[in-house]
């Protein structure tokens, strides 16, 4: 079983029924057990700022997926909630992002692990020392 974090976020619509919805979908899943959840916190839009504002959470959980097994399943969940691809760091109606995977350091196409807002984005940074996590636990030093 590998540990892994997992940001969660909402701008569109509902945003907080939108997070809950994720949870549930994400714990539904019999491979995947949520272990810890940080607070939901309200924050600002970066990168584009002309959109509303985002809630956003952080769950630590317990898989054997692999990372892109992972990958896809969220991905399935964020189609099934609807979520609409209109342009990049445009508005979500929810965004589902791994941010670590048991410290495992990926750069492929399709995945870069840790994730790399984990540098340098300051509501992650908020989430993640709630769960007792600085990000630089995120990377395996053997990597």
């Amino acid at each position: 079983m590998a540990r892994s974090l997992l940001s969660i976020g909402s701008n569109v619509g509902d945003r907080s029924e939108q997070l809950e919805r994720a949870r549930t979908e994400i714990a539904r899943h019999d491979q995947i057990e949520i272990l810890r959840e940080s607070t939901i916190l309200e924050n600002q839009a970066i990168l584009f700022e002309d959109q509303a504002d985002f809630l956003n959470q952080i769950l630590e959980i317990e898989t054997s997926l692999t990372p892109l097994d992972l990958l896809r399943f969220l991905q399935m969940i964020e189609d099934r909630l609807g979520r609409v691809r209109r342009f990049k760091y445009g508005p979500r109606e929810i965004d589902l992002d791994i941010l670590s995977y048991d410290r495992q350091k990926i750069n492929t196409a399709d995945l870069t692990l840790p994730h790399p807002g984990v540098r340098d984005r300051e509501y992650l940074h908020r989430l993640l020392a709630e769960l007792g996590v600085l990000p630089s636990d995120l990377e395996d030093e053997r990597s």
